[in-house]
């Protein structure tokens, strides 16, 4: 997931944003099916040189499964958060948000979000990147 934020980082009307980050990261790291996220202010950091987009914020997580991450975005607290997201960020012309399917031990990288957003864009939902909506399921091979 990647925005681009309506105001500086000191601004009081982003201010509610940033002061509920902890609190979101928080209750993802609770809730069941959460594997990891990006936590590393070195690598959040590259984010924006690797989209090209200063002051660009990303989040970069893993779950177990669509039903994990979907019980987190829809029907926690972070839905409230969600609602407000106009209030503070821009929209964005392109995809803001691609999911996709790795296998268990691997952590996505930000240059990999960037070219699974990228595909999302041009090239619609695929097995490659798709949204919540159009999810494709994980092959499985034996």
């Amino acid at each position: 997931n990647v925005a681009t934020p309506r105001y500086p980082s000191d601004d009081p009307r982003i201010k509610p944003f940033f002061d509920g980050v902890p609190a979101i990261n928080a209750l993802a790291e609770r809730t069941p099916g959460f594997v990891w996220r990006l936590s590393d202010p070195d690598e959040e950091a590259k984010a924006a040189d690797v989209f090209g987009e200063p002051g660009l914020i990303i989040a970069l997580s893993v779950w177990q499964d669509m039903a994990s991450l979907r019980e987190f975005v829809y029907r926690s607290d972070h839905l409230s958060y969600l609602r407000q997201r106009t209030q503070w960020f821009q929209p964005r012309m392109r995809a803001n948000k691609a999911l996709w399917w790795i296998d268990a031990g691997v952590r996505p990288s930000i240059l990999e979000a960037r070219h699974r957003l990228d595909y999302l864009t041009q090239h619609g939902a695929s097995d490659i990147a798709f949204g919540f909506n159009d999810a494709f399921q994980k092959e499985v091979t034996t």
